[in-house]
């Protein structure tokens, strides 16, 4: 993050960019995916429902495969379904569930229901693909509210610093010091720094954070830096969310005397 004390003014998408804003829209991207996935299953329920035929199909192959998915191994597991359908014989493979695998063996039988104008397309368990797609439904509603939620909670520092910038009271503050913010993850340490101030009132304050304390070696300890405060008491620095295009004058109380 730069320091904008001299401008220009950043705007929402800007601040709200600093604040974790890439988590959101991963939800939001997934949200879609989600929705997307839905819709496919809901088409593909309608297709089944109005033109579906179910029909005995014979396990003709099964095999199961490792895979390596986020860090572990998993297997995945498919059969091979073999049915009539128009007076020709289909055979399609299928990815199922390990209870459905472990109870195809070969020979084995199991209604399915396929599409009549299309009959490789097919359930391999009768009326799974509504129940499926009911259950997406369900899962996108709550991604949806979550995504919804965490927007507010990484937009309204944005929202309420673009407030202060706009009519907060114009003020100056003394910088205490610059803190140092240690994360652990499991890559290791993620640093982040924050600029530490004392106002007139002897409240604290500090910065939004920066993975860089580069920013700060303008304002060492005892220096003064111009704060807005928010209606709320919160003092914002101009650093962070730029100057007013016409400030206010600063009130004497708090001003540094020369």
């Amino acid at each position: 993050m730069r320091d904008y004390t001299h401008g220009p003014a950043p705007g929402f998408f800007r601040l709200w960019w600093g604040n974790n804003a890439l988590f959101p829209i991963l939800l939001a991207v997934s949200f879609g995916l989600l929705m997307v996935f839905e819709y496919q299953e809901a088409a593909f329920a309608a297709d089944l429902d109005v033109q579906g035929v179910v029909v005995e199909a014979t396990a003709v192959d099964r095999r199961e495969i490792s895979v390596r998915r986020y860090g572990q191994t998993e297997r995945d597991y498919y059969v091979t379904f073999q049915y009539v359908a128009g007076g020709e014989t289909q055979i399609v493979e299928r990815k199922v569930p390990r209870h459905v695998y472990r109870a195809m063996t070969l020979g084995a039988v199991r209604d399915i229901r396929y599409v009549r104008a299309s009959p490789r397309q097919m359930e391999y368990t009768v009326g799974g693909t509504r129940d499926t797609g009911q259950r997406v439904r369900w899962l996108a509603l709550a991604l949806g509210l979550a995504t919804l939620g965490v927007f507010w909670w990484t937009a309204r520092p944005a929202v309420e610093a673009l407030r202060a910038r706009r009519f907060g009271a114009a003020e100056w503050a003394r910088v205490v010091r610059i803190d140092e913010r240690v994360t652990r993850t499991k890559n290791g340490t993620t640093k982040r720094y924050v600029l530490a101030w004392q106002d007139h009132r002897g409240e604290r304050g500090e910065s939004l954070p920066s993975l860089s304390s580069d920013r700060y070696l303008r304002y060492p300890s005892g220096s003064e830096i111009e704060v807005y405060r928010d209606s709320r008491g919160k003092t914002w620095w101009v650093g962070d969310v730029g100057p007013r295009a016409a400030a206010p004058p600063v009130p004497d109380v708090s001003k540094p005397t020369s």
